[in-house]
This record gives C-alpha cells, sequence and structure tokens, in this order.
C-alpha cells in the first residue's frame, strides 16, 4: 500500500486506482499517518511551505528548558 499511496501523491496511479486506494486509506487510521507523512515529505522535497502549529519551536524550547544544544537564536523556520 505504501507504493500506491506514494504514486497517488505524485499523480502516478492510474485514474482506476484512486477511488480504492482513497477508500482504503480512509478507512485505515494507519494508511491516514502514512499518507499525512508522505505528503508532508513530499512538500518538503518539493520545497513547498508546509503547515506549521508550533510543533518545531515547541521542541527546541523543550531541548533548551532541558539544558540541549540548540543554540540560542536558531530558528528552523527562518530562510
Amino acid at each position: 500500500m505504501s507504493l500506491e499511496i506514494s504514486k497517488l501523491l505524485d499523480g502516478q496511479l492510474d485514474p482506476r486506482e484512486v477511488k480504492p486506494v482513497l477508500d482504503q486509506v480512509a478507512s485505515d487510521p494507519a494508511l491516514r499517518d502514512r499518507y499525512t507523512i508522505y505528503a508532508l515529505v513530499g512538500d518538503a522535497l518539493r520545497g513547498n511551505s508546509t503547515p506549521d502549529d508550533g510543533f518545531t519551536v515547541r521542541i527546541l524550547d523543550r531541548i533548551r528548558a532541558e539544558g540541549g544544544g540548540a543554540e540560542p537564536g536558531y530558528d528552523p523556520l527562518a530562510d
């Protein structure tokens, strides 16, 4: 199923296979997660912006709070 999801996101899936793949993805939480991850990775690889809910910033804040090695002022979301 991973290959089908990848092909779907890349527009390479045979049109007759789209609905069955989407039906499987919709009915299986693990496949929905895989679809989401593949879509985000694809966007990142293509240089498309991705939604940010503050997750990266919260992780960096936690690393700093626990004495981790993230440098002050480092912003992973800055261009």
